[in-house]
């Protein structure tokens, strides 16, 4: 059995989804059968084959297909029957839905008009001459007589006619490309205007996302000549997460200009199955942790926001920004600490952020004296100097530094190790840090 969704007045219907309207009226049909095939712009006939254990009887499939359609903003006509063209012919010529059992196409077809066999026009001015007008005058013509005076055409539109077409079902197999497009007569310049167009095309891509049984974890917005990139971590289907996403993107980076067409793609892939134990606390959805993220990008800039990585470079203390990417184990999120695989007793330094300003006191070229932060004490001993320098190439970023390790007892306290250094283009002391 095969069912047609068929869409009167294709042009006006069509207005929501512009040229994507054929796009969204496949992916209706195939969230209920792998096996469907694009009929011109404007129709789709899907196998429903044994779908009648899963939603009723034909009639049921019939009504549950037209309601999905009307979901998307379409009016349909339905028809269900035994072949293709038949099902075809049906939601052409009759509204609503249909459903003609099998042996009874020749009688339900017979008052249809023969153009939406759509013949070609030598045989529909043939046709025309013996006035025959509908499916059941031509079916009622013998069939040898057609094939002499109408060659195989002929006979096809005979057969069609009467219900009994031989066509096989083809399946569709465009590439799969999830994308909404909207022009505007007149430029928006404010941002809340923009959001309720971003709602309402991110709906129709989840919808059709939903269909497919798939996700997304990266959507391309382009506003005029602007691109915005969103990246995330884990898959989803949830177009509200993906506005608010997209919203503080554009809000970092707003529009200098009107816009005059929003464009919307989003890559397709599996969706997050989430496994969770039954003795295991749930932990926060990533999703709510990424919008959690952009909303503090969105104060601090995203520069500043993130995972910190140790560049490669002899530099003390150079770290870059990455973006956080939090690892998933059984769809929750986790966080490892590495242990070493033996405890050994191991020095820490502690690092002062930002390094506290000090006074040295050299003698014979060593530190002798130091004083920082309202303390002062001599120095017990000192290892150095390592000097060490880099981007001397650039103008802003180069720097030139004289380390040294001392011991220090500070205000006659016990001695502590510190590192200590002289910035060579200032020739200011400075304390880097104290070993634990």
């Amino acid at each position: 059995m095969f069912a047609c969704l068929y869409i009167p007045d294709f042009s006006s219907q069509s207005l929501r989804y512009g040229s994507n309207a054929s796009d969204a009226l496949l992916d209706c049909a195939q969230a209920w059968s792998p096996r469907v095939e694009l009929i011109g712009r404007d129709a789709v006939v899907l196998d429903i084959e044994g779908l009648e254990r899963l939603w009723g009887s034909h009639a049921d499939i019939a009504t549950a297909l037209s309601n999905k359609a009307n979901a998307l903003g379409f009016t349909v006509n339905v028809a269900v029957a035994s072949s293709c063209d038949a099902a075809i012919h049906a939601a052409k010529g009759f509204k609503g839905v249909t459903v003609i059992p099998q042996g009874m196409e020749a009688s339900r077809l017979r008052d249809l008009p023969i153009a939406i066999l759509s013949p070609p026009e030598n045989i529909q001015k043939t046709l025309d001459r013996w006035g025959i007008r509908t499916f059941g005058a031509l079916a009622a013509l013998p069939r040898n007589d057609i094939a002499v005076r109408l060659s195989d055409a002929g006979t096809l539109l005979h057969l069609q006619a009467g219900g009994r077409s031989p066509r096989v079902l083809v399946p569709h197999q465009a590439p799969l490309r999830f994308i909404e497009s909207m022009d505007f007569d007149h430029e928006i310049k404010l941002l809340e205007p923009l959001a309720f167009i971003l709602a309402r095309l991110l709906g129709q891509i989840s919808t059709r996302l939903k269909f497919r049984g798939l996700a997304t974890h990266e959507v391309h917005l382009k506003l005029g000549l602007i691109e915005y990139v969103l990246r995330l971590p884990v898959p989803t289907q949830d177009s509200r997460l993906l506005l608010q996403l997209l919203q503080l993107n554009v809000e970092s980076r707003p529009p200098k200009t009107g816009i005059s067409n929003v464009t919307i793609e989003a890559i397709h892939t599996k969706p997050r199955v989430a496994q969770h134990g039954l003795f295991v606390p749930l932990s926060p959805e990533p999703e709510k942790l990424e919008l959690t993220l952009a909303r503090i990008a969105a104060i601090v800039g995203p520069e500043n926001i993130g995972s910190a990585e140790l560049m490669d470079t002899h530099r003390p203390g150079a770290f870059r920004m990455q973006r956080f990417i939090a690892s998933l184990e059984g769809g929750c999120l986790k966080a490892r600490l590495a242990r070493p695989a033996e405890e050994q007793p191991v020095m820490a330094f502690r690092t002062f952020r930002p390094a506290p300003e000090s006074t040295v006191d050299m003698r014979a070229c060593q530190p002798r004296w130091i004083a920082f932060r309202g303390a002062h004490g001599p120095i017990v001993s000192a290892s150095g100097p390592w000097r060490t320098s880099g981007n001397w190439w650039t103008s802003n970023a180069r720097w030139s530094r004289d380390e040294w390790d001392v011991a220090v007892a500070l205000n006659a306290g016990p001695v502590t190790l510190y590192l200590i250094y002289c910035d060579r283009s200032s020739s200011r002391w400075y304390v880097e840090g104290v070993y634990d």
